[in-house]
C-alpha cells in the first residue's frame, strides 16, 4: 500500500542515476559544439562526420552520420577523450542557435539512422566556477614564510 504524504512533498521525477554505459548524453555549449557520449556515438555506427539539418518548425536539430568527411557539407567528429564532438559553429551562426549556457539534450532521439535533438528539451549544465581562495591563501602562507 502506497504510503499518504502531505501536499507540500514534491515527487523527484528525475530517477537514479543510470550507468555510462547505457546512458546517452548530448550537450551542446554556446560556442555551437556538440559533444556525444561514446554510447551515443556507438548506437549512431561510429561515422567519420555527420551532416547537420535543422527543422524551425519543430526547432530540432538532426545529425545524419556520414562515413567520409570529404563532401563539403560533412562535420567531422573529433575525439574528446571517449567522447565525440562535432564544431557546429557555422550551423548555429546560420539558423541563429545562441545559447547562453551549455545545454543538454534530455530526451535525444535516435531513429530513421540519424539523431535528432529537441531545442525544446534541454536542461543548462553549467557548472559554478571554483573560486581559488584555498589556493591563494596557500601560496599566500608559503610566499610570507
Amino acid at each position: 500500500m502506497p504510503a499518504t504524504l502531505d501536499r507540500k512533498y514534491e515527487k523527484f521525477q528525475g530517477g537514479p542515476t543510470r550507468p555510462p554505459e547505457t546512458r546517452i548524453h548530448v550537450s551542446m555549449d554556446r560556442r555551437g559544439v556538440i559533444t556525444l557520449n561514446a554510447t551515443c556515438y556507438k548506437l549512431l555506427g561510429r561515422p567519420a562526420g555527420a551532416n547537420l539539418y535543422f527543422s524551425r518548425a519543430d526547432d530540432m536539430i538532426a545529425i545524419e552520420p556520414m562515413e567520409s568527411v570529404r563532401l563539403p557539407t560533412v562535420f567531422p567528429f573529433r575525439p574528446n577523450g571517449t567522447a565525440r564532438y562535432l564544431n557546429a559553429a557555422p550551423f548555429c551562426r546560420h539558423y541563429g542557435i545562441n545559447l547562453d549556457s551549455t545545454l543538454r539534450f534530455t530526451s535525444p532521439d535516435l531513429r530513421d539512422g540519424a539523431l535528432h535533438l529537441k531545442l525544446a528539451e534541454t536542461v543548462s549544465i553549467n557548472r559554478r566556477r571554483r573560486t581559488n581562495k584555498k589556493y591563494r591563501t596557500r601560496v599566500d602562507n608559503v610566499s610570507s614564510k
